[in-house]
């Protein structure tokens, strides 16, 4: 690089200094960002890094991030940080329209510091925010546009610089293929949970007397987690341990699944024995911790359940959080040769249960949840969809 020089003395201006160490200083944190974006495949955690460090490359009043769906030929948020968030989160737009659908179409970055002029500008949605200007670079993930990130109004400037367009570029160059793998990954886990859930459905189609015991208990325990206090992982582990948790009943005989009166001594054992072949179907398909919360959800604290007559504190929290959840779905659901407890009554007996039966702990927080009309089929249902759909689904 030839340093410009002052006129008078031969010397670089002062200017010409400083451009070479701010241009490392940025490339620095460029790569900081990728090995940040690169460290995870969680959709959430990948957009959530790319706006946060978007807001430090160039300072703006609003940034988001704009993903294609290919199938409705539309852009919409995943999400969108700032004043406006409120007014356009939500927002779909068709491909093509608008600026940001126009460098979707185009896959060129654009500046514009006076969208009223710009034809293509439809005006603000209702609300006190203005947008004076749009920077809008798209995001291309092996040769195909995918999305575009988009910030509005520079902080503290009248205009989005060369400079702004330049930087943006090399930040989309790198978040682009994050996103792509985390959307695939998202798509595959998406299609692993549809298997899972299908797989739990069949169950239940085996025992017509406990329809929608699989998607009650998963809901409850979601609920049960997160008053709790588990972090998202943690949760989707639940989740899974959950919805899988009868899966080894595919094992027992239908004489037996389905018997319309209370099971004999011997038909009792046989039953217990699909906590192990849970086990044995889910060891391929899952990691440790949802492995045990099916195989080990029947134990009891005090050492007088199955399959392994664990006590405290070796049943682990995910087994104790389903045994709350399923009790209490057992003890409300009618069979043919009993009537399912009202709730109150059914509450009643899982506290009475804690310290022997139950972790005091899961039900301190069932009694939270039940005594604020929160643990209701209702509620969990709503929480557990709200929980993981945005993040796999447009």
């Amino acid at each position: 690089m030839i340093a410009a020089e002052s006129a008078e003395s031969g010397a670089p201006a002062p200017g010409a200094l400083l451009e070479p160490a701010r241009q490392l200083a940025e490339y620095e944190m460029l790569f900081e960002v990728g090995i940040k974006l690169s460290g995870t495949l969680d959709l959430t955690t990948v957009l959530e890094l790319a706006l946060e460090h978007a807001e430090h490359v160039c300072q703006a009043e609003t940034s988001s991030i704009w993903e294609l769906d290919e199938e409705r030929r539309d852009l919409f948020f995943r999400v969108v940080r700032g004043r406006a968030a409120g007014a356009i989160r939500g927002m779909r737009l068709p491909l093509g329209e608008g600026i940001v659908g126009s460098v979707a179409l185009s896959g060129e970055a654009e500046v514009v510091n006076d969208v009223g002029a710009d034809p293509r500008w439809h005006g603000d949605p209702a609300g006190a925010f203005q947008t004076r200007a749009i920077l809008a670079v798209p995001l291309i993930a092996l040769g195909s546009v995918i999305g575009v990130v988009q910030l509005l109004n520079p902080v503290d400037r009248d205009r989005f610089t060369e400079g702004d367009l330049r930087r943006m570029r090399q930040f989309a160059a790198i978040l682009a293929p994050a996103l792509q793998n985390a959307r695939l990954y998202a798509a595959q886990r998406r299609q692993f949970l549809s298997m899972v859930t299908s797989l739990a459905e069949a169950l239940e189609k085996k025992d017509p007397y406990t329809r929608g015991h699989v998607r009650r208990v998963v809901g409850y325990s979601i609920l049960l987690g997160d008053e709790m206090g588990l972090g998202r992982d943690e949760l989707h582990d639940l989740w899974l341990a959950a919805t899988l948790h009868d899966i080894g009943k595919i094992g027992i005989p239908d004489r037996i699944l389905g018997k319309p009166a209370p099971l004999d001594p011997d038909e009792a054992e046989v039953m217990r024995r699909h906590t192990v072949f849970g086990a044995e179907i889910v060891t391929p398909l899952a990691n440790p911790q949802v492995l045990v919360g099916v195989r080990n959800h029947h134990e009891r604290l005090d050492g007088k359940g199955y399959p392994d007559g664990l006590r405290d504190p070796e049943i682990p929290l995910g087994a104790r959080i389903i045994a709350v959840a399923d009790t209490f779905d057992a003890m409300t659901t009618s069979r043919p040769y009993r009537a399912g407890l009202p709730g109150e009554r059914a509450a009643a007996e899982i506290l009475a249960g804690a310290g022997t039966q139950l972790c005091p702990r899961v039900v301190a927080a069932f009694r939270r949840l039940f005594e604020t009309g929160r643990f209701t089929p209702e509620a969990a249902d709503g929480f557990s969809g709200m929980l993981f759909e945005p993040a796999l689904a447009p």
